[in-house]
């Protein structure tokens, strides 16, 4: 019987804590006043926020080595060769703006 109740019991403090953590995070979540962009991450936007794509392909470059160029995935946008052995690179931004 005593271990039932402190099982309960500790399931008790268990929920209460999981349901005070869960409200902590969903308070940070709130994003602060103004108007800004943030850079898309996982294809979609955060609440009230709208999605904005950008790009300029094709631009020429001294060299396409690693010193001038260095590919990258970052969230959604990327920068890459335009086509390998050529000099040229490709600039995608993809991004999620609000504004107020």
């Amino acid at each position: 019987m005593k271990t039932t109740i402190l099982a309960l019991m500790l399931l008790v403090v268990v929920q209460s804590y999981t349901r005070k953590v869960m409200c902590e995070v969903e308070e940070e979540a709130k994003w602060p006043a103004g108007s800004y962009c943030i850079l898309r991450a996982g294809g979609s936007c955060p609440p009230g926020f709208s999605p904005y794509d950008g790009y300029i392909r094709s631009i020429k470059m001294f060299n396409e080595t690693p010193k001038y160029l260095k590919p990258a995935n970052i969230g959604d946008s990327v920068i890459k060769h335009h086509v390998v052995g050529h000099k040229d690179s490709d600039l995608y931004l993809r991004g999620c703006c609000k504004f107020s």
